[in-house]
């Protein structure tokens, strides 16, 4: 490394010039002795030591040879011409030596140098992304500020759902509230073809057809698609279809998304609009179904031993449903569940369970006798494992707080129930994802 970089052609001819130059200032200042080495200061050693600390080793010798040829000519019958040319290239080494020690150091340090520069700057442009994508992410969620469950919960409190078009009606009217979609509508489908509007919302110019590529699409591969996932983009003027299954594996309904806002068009929006409108449009035709059956001018008589209770029932659909959610999008529902075998303990939990703050519109609550066994299920629909921590938590506190309680007023009371406390039989609680249900039904003989 040298103060400047220089091909070393030019560098040997700077040397040999200055070499030439100093020669000719030494003949001007003593004729006899123009390396003026017969002085008490030795020049010829600081020229020397400033063109190799300078240029390097190879400039130094380079200098040296021109002295050398120089003091053959002039020096040759001087007695210490010898001597003094060999001193002097001695030092030629020593400050080469020098100089490449130096020069090795200042090159690993620009190196580092270099290396945190560029880290920083990668760093700096990393903060600036993901402030950036922050900020983004934050304006997304401070304009949508819904999670799924508050948004079906929002639905389900507003109407009944009685008939299709008014369910289709408030369901497009929340999405537009809390996912910002600006125009959409909601078709029914019959033998893969469309049918009548259920209803729509935005300015939609032209009624859809079959043969627009993105809604053919949906409802030939019976599952959401989006406008990426088409390889010729032209063939469609919508940005999304979510089509609508029963239970046979027919599309029944769609909904064709033409409009929705920048910041919106992102995969957690459109999973959430795609839940949401699957779970939205469930509930309509169960209660639907409900309805109908209700309606019915005369049923045959049902005995209630042979039967399960509606609530059950219910349940039991419930968890299929968000099991199917759990295996389409990975969105996990969690069931908490409450086991005793003392029927005391069961009806101070039934009454606790049933007047719960805890529980909001989506929560569902069942007790079951299976066998000598009294079980309380808790369903909690769109809620993951981290999220029901608090939940169970709080539940956990409450539940032991009520067995610790009924235990003492029973072993009080046990002369008249005969009692002790081995007779009493404490609590096991449990949650677990919806995809095992059936699993903790035969854990606890219940099928």
């Amino acid at each position: 490394m040298t103060l400047e970089k220089k091909s070393p052609l030019i560098q040997g001819l700077e040397v040999v010039a200055i070499t030439a130059i100093i020669s000719a200032i030494g003949y001007f200042i003593d004729i006899k002795d123009p390396l003026l080495i017969h002085y008490n200061f030795s020049f010829l050693i600081l020229w020397l030591a400033i063109v190799t600390l300078f240029y390097g080793l190879s400039m130094g010798i380079v200098m040296w040879v021109g002295f050398a040829i120089i003091s053959s000519i002039v020096y040759i019958d001087d007695p210490i011409f010898i001597s003094t040319l060999l001193e002097n290239l001695f030092f030629v080494f020593l400050f080469g030596l020098f100089f490449s020690n130096l020069h090795n150091e200042l090159d690993k340090y620009k190196i580092k140098n270099q290396y945190l520069q560029l880290r920083l700057k990668e760093l700096t442009n990393a903060f600036f992304t993901l402030k950036i994508s922050h900020d983004k992410l934050e304006s997304i969620y401070i304009i949508q500020p819904a999670s799924i469950r508050f948004v079906i919960s929002e639905i389900l409190e507003s109407n009944e759902h009685s008939i299709a078009k008014e369910s289709a009606d408030n369901t497009l009217k929340i999405l537009k509230k809390f996912f910002g979609v600006q125009s959409a509508m909601i078709y029914r489908v019959k033998r893969d073809s469309l049918r009548e509007k259920f209803a729509s919302i935005g300015n939609i110019d032209k009624k859809p057809t079959m043969s627009d590529k993105l809604i053919s699409e949906a409802i030939i591969q019976k599952r959401a698609i989006y406008l990426d996932d088409l390889d010729d983009r032209e063939q469609t003027d919508y940005l999304y279809a979510v089509p609508f299954l029963d239970k046979r594996d027919r599309v029944v309904a769609i909904l064709i998304i033409e409009n929705l806002p920048f910041l919106f068009y992102n995969k957690d929006t459109i999973l959430k609009i795609n839940v949401a409108f699957n779970y939205i449009w469930t509930e309509y035709k169960k209660r639907a179904s409900l309805i109908k059956i209700q309606n019915r001018k005369k049923l045959p008589s049902i005995k209630k031993d042979r039967h399960q209770r509606q609530d059950i029932i219910n349940f039991k659909i419930e968890v299929e449903r968000l099991t199917n959610i759990l295996n389409g999008y990975n969105i996990d529902s969690r069931i908490y569940a409450i086991y005793t075998k003392n029927k005391y303990l069961d009806r101070e939990i039934r009454d606790f369970l049933y007047q719960n703050e805890l529980f909001e519109i989506l929560d569902q609550y069942i007790s079951i006798k299976c066998k000598n066994r009294y079980i309380h299920f808790i369903l909690f629909p769109f809620v993951s494992l981290p999220s029901l921590h608090s939940k169970a938590k709080s539940l956990d506190e409450e539940l032991d707080e009520i067995e610790s309680r009924l235990r003492v007023e029973m072993l009080e009371d046990g002369l008249k129930y005969h009692l002790s406390s081995k007779n009493f039989e404490g609590l096991r609680k449990k949650h677990i994802s919806v995809k095992l249900f059936h699993n903790l039904l035969q854990e606890y003989d219940c099928v």
